[in-house]
């Protein structure tokens, strides 16, 4: 099994997140500059991420499923251009 290309991007009002760009997955690590938890897990040879939600960028829009709430969140200001 390989992985592809992880995303890892933070904001100047502090917000950072983990992206999967394949499965449009995501962890939002920081919001604001106050971080959230995230659930690692690795050995020798694997890892796995505990993804929060998903997401999605629409034009100017990077938009956030969370998986536990069901909320969707519309972040403008993001460099969706380079996430897209």
């Amino acid at each position: 099994m390989t992985v592809g290309p992880l995303i890892l991007f933070s904001t100047e009002t502090g917000d950072a997140w983990l992206l999967d760009p394949a499965d449009r997955l995501a962890a939002w690590l920081a919001r604001g500059a106050e971080s959230e938890s995230i659930h690692i897990e690795e050995s020798d040879t694997t890892f796995a991420i505990g993804w929060k939600g998903r997401y999605r960028i629409e034009g100017p829009a990077f938009v956030y499923a969370d998986n536990d709430s069901g909320r969707v969140t519309r972040i403008l200001g993001y460099p969706t251009d380079q996430l897209a």
